[in-house]
């Protein structure tokens, strides 16, 4: 007797596609949250435009938020370590430990992230360009998870204009630091022993951060 075997089902969810799905739900959650503001994407208009179930987003991603942090935060969550740095540090020691947290999260993964980081930094790119409010949400992540961490600990010493200005600056640097090594893996950054790079950039994190602000030049026109 010859029996034919039944083709197995295909299953929906969390078991298979998995990752077709997550890339979905983060894509599309990438156009809404990029195209509105916040409060006006709900998790049903999402799983709608990745064309998956909405209990799939609790799923992968938690809750809206966790979503959001995840979409517009940069490939292995720099804004992670410097909200865990900053929970536990004075301003004296912030260079150092900045750098630090990245070196010592990320050696070992150098150039893992550069498709991912590439494809991410293109869509942040091309979205502010193309959609109007892009810019200010994009902007807004940054500055409330990146920056506000850090400024929080520079108003120990410095009023909150000088603090954010610090703050500001240094992130820029650190941010860059981290991209060119990590994300695009440039080759004298990714080459360098980590412990010689906290060497090299923590003091001058750390000058940014608190030290002194360089006399203004003389302008030779004015007497």
């Amino acid at each position: 007797m010859t029996t034919t075997a039944r083709p197995g089902r295909t299953r929906r969810g969390p078991r298979s596609e998995s990752g077709e799905a997550r890339s979905a739900i983060l894509a599309a959650a990438r156009r809404l949250f990029l195209d509105s503001d916040f409060s006006a994407v709900s998790l049903r208009q999402i799983a709608r435009e990745a064309g998956v179930d909405t209990s799939l987003i609790s799923y992968y991603f938690g809750t809206k938020q966790d979503l959001y942090n995840e979409v517009m935060a940069l490939p292995s969550g720099p804004h992670r370590l410097i909200q865990r740095v900053c929970a536990d540090c004075d301003p004296d020691h912030l260079g150092e430990a900045l750098i630090r947290a990245f070196v010592s999260a990320w050696d070992g993964h150098v150039g893992e992230f550069t498709e991912r980081g590439s494809a991410t930094l293109q869509g942040l790119i091309q979205a502010m360009i193309t959609q109007p409010n892009a810019f200010e949400q994009v902007r807004g992540f940054y500055q409330h998870l990146l920056i506000d961490p850090v400024v929080e600990i520079l108003e120990e010493r410095y009023d909150a204009e000088e603090a954010r200005l610090r703050a500001t600056i240094a992130l820029s640097r650190l941010l860059g630091l981290f991209t060119t090594r990590y994300v695009v893996g440039l080759d004298a950054l990714a080459r360098i022993d980590g412990e010689r790079l906290v060497a090299r950039e923590a003091p001058e994190l750390q000058r940014v951060l608190t030290g002194p602000v360089p006399d203004r030049p003389a302008d030779p026109g004015r007497r």
